[in-house]
Parts: structure tokens; C-alpha cells; sequence
């Protein structure tokens, strides 16, 4: 049985993550969990999950990112890490989880144990080659600044080249009674309020999503069969923002009579008559507005993807 340490599992890709590894057998003993799961949370009560969706062997320690040097000895002893905690909002503390701590926390694994280290990035700050995009790490979001810098300055943690695998997740659905909502499911209905108004116009951008469901199903692959180094960004083909409302408004039945372009001039106008200051990142992605990559979903790795398509999430949350 090996040993595998999560941080970020009370958030809701942790959930799915953590829900999808406590319930994975051990190929050789199926009647035995296949991990031993040491989950690093600060309130055990912020998890919605009952235990028995959890049937594998946890063990709960208590503590965050920024007390994880009182985790040396244990961290010595994992096999494994899948690293999902990251903070946002506040600058300072933004950079001392997501990159600080993060680089201490690969410091205190043992190389010659430690096999594998699963990290979630963002794809936000990669361009359609998945190279790191400069401005992202000079004007984004504290949030993506601090993800940049990290992925800057991953070889510091050392002997991590050969077995970090850098994971990349486009738009991000999940939640339910058992799981937090992702942000972007939390503000889906209000989205869909304005769907009678959006319906009739036509903006030229795309994107990915994925639910994380299908994020957790890749990760337990990713684990069970480990792939060594990489890269990847998690997603669904990429859909069309015109294909998104044209594939909403089928599922509501409402109909499509015309389609106005709404140009960026309107948008500034509109930011401008609200008094919102656009920031330079806020400018860059109103000018780059297909966010398309070479993203990877569970059918590209053989695995049957749960949410597919964005039927079968209004199918989940309407």
C-alpha cells in the first residue's frame, strides 16, 4: 500500500480527487485500498464528504502550507504527492502558498521515496503552445502572478524534473451536496438569467472546460499508472463561445432570430460607464480571446468522461 499526501482537499477538486483515490483497489489485492491517504487540512469539518465514500485508510493532519515544516519526518515517508492547495485574494499570502511554500514542501519530500508529485498550476498563464505567457506573470491576478512564478521556478525543488507532473485544468466545473462548488458552477445560474439578452449576440472567443469529476478520474490514472514529467492541460475539445450559447439555447428550446457582434469598443464603453478600471490583464484578455490549447480529457486516455458536454452539466445543476 503506498503512501500518498494531498493538501487542497477541502476545496472542490480536492473532493473529487480525494473521494476517486480512498475508493481505488489495489490491482493485486482487490479487496484492499491501494493507498494510504494522509490528507493535510487545517478543520476536518470544512469536509462535505461521509465516510463511506471514503473506504481507504486516512489520516487527517492537522495544519496548513505554511506550517508544512512541521511535517518533515511524515512527508519522508510518502510515496507520492498530489498538491492542490492554493490561496488568492491577498498578494502576500497568495505568493507564500503558491510558490514559498509550495518549494519547501517539494524540499521536504525523499527523493530517494517520493516516486511521483502531481501539481496543479492554471492554464491561464500558458499561450496555445503552452509556453508561460510574460505578461502573466507581470499583470495577472496575484493569483496567476504567483502561479507563474512557480512554474519559474520549479527546478529549485531540485531532484523534481523526472517526476513532477504539472497539471493545468481549463474552466472548472463541479460540486454537489457531497462536494463544494467550483466558482464557476456557483455563478452559472446567474449567468443563464441573461440568456435571453446573450442569446442574440456574437462574440468571438472559445475555451475549454472540464468538470472535476474527470479531473479526478485522469488524476487516479496518472497514479496508478504513473506517466513521469509533463505538462498538460485538462479539457473538453474546445467549444466556441457562439457554439456555448448556440448549445444552451438548444437545451432551453429558445430560439436564435439574429446575432449582433459586440465589439470591444462597447465593452470598454460599458467598463467605462460602470467605473471599471480594466487592468492591463484584463485589456490582454479582451484582446486574446481564444483560450485554446492542446488539453487532454479522460477519452484521451481511455477513460469514460463523465461530463462531456455542456448538456450533460445543465443536466447536473438545472
Amino acid at each position: 500500500m503506498r503512501n500518498l499526501f494531498l493538501t487542497g482537499a477541502s476545496g472542490c477538486l480536492g473532493h473529487y480527487v480525494l473521494e476517486r483515490l480512498a475508493q481505488q483497489r489495489d490491482p493485486d489485492f482487490p479487496e484492499q485500498p491501494a493507498y494510504h491517504l494522509y490528507v493535510l487540512i487545517r478543520e476536518t469539518s470544512r469536509l462535505r464528504l461521509p465516510p463511506e465514500r471514503l473506504p481507504a485508510p486516512i489520516t487527517w493532519v492537522p495544519g496548513d502550507l505554511l506550517r508544512i515544516r512541521e511535517q518533515a519526518a511524515l512527508l519522508r515517508q510518502m510515496d507520492g504527492l498530489i498538491h492542490m492547495a492554493a490561496a488568492w485574494g491577498d498578494p502576500t499570502l497568495a505568493w507564500a502558498v503558491n510558490v514559498t511554500h509550495t518549494l519547501e514542501l517539494f524540499r521536504l519530500l525523499d527523493p530517494e521515496r517520493c516516486q511521483q508529485v502531481i501539481y496543479f498550476s492554471t492554464a491561464s498563464l500558458l499561450n496555445q503552445a503552452l509556453e508561460p505567457l510574460t505578461i502573466a506573470g507581470r499583470a495577472g491576478t496575484d493569483y496567476i502572478r504567483s502561479k507563474y512564478e512557480m512554474l519559474m521556478r520549479r527546478q529549485e525543488s531540485g531532484f523534481w524534473p523526472d517526476r513532477l507532473l504539472t497539471l493545468y485544468p481549463t474552466l472548472l466545473f463541479g460540486g454537489s451536496p457531497h462536494h463544494p462548488y467550483s466558482h464557476i458552477t456557483a455563478g452559472l445560474r446567474d449567468v443563464l438569467r441573461w440568456l435571453d439578452l446573450i442569446r442574440f449576440l456574437r462574440v468571438d472567443a472559445s475555451f475549454h472546460f472540464i468538470h472535476a469529476a474527470d479531473v479526478a478520474e485522469m488524476v487516479a490514472h496518472w497514479v496508478a499508472h504513473p506517466p513521469g514529467a509533463g505538462d498538460w492541460v485538462l479539457g473538453n475539445p474546445p467549444l466556441s463561445l457562439d457554439e456555448c450559447v448556440e448549445q444552451v439555447c438548444a437545451y432551453f428550446k429558445k430560439r436564435i432570430y439574429f446575432r449582433l457582434p459586440l465589439p470591444l469598443a462597447l465593452v470598454r464603453g460599458l467598463a467605462f460607464l460602470f467605473r471599471v478600471q480594466l487592468s492591463e490583464w484584463d485589456e490582454f484578455c479582451l484582446r486574446h480571446r481564444h483560450f485554446v490549447y492542446p488539453a487532454l480529457s479522460p477519452e484521451s486516455l481511455g477513460l469514460r468522461c463523465r461530463f462531456p458536454t455542456l448538456a450533460s452539466l445543465l443536466d447536473a445543476y438545472l
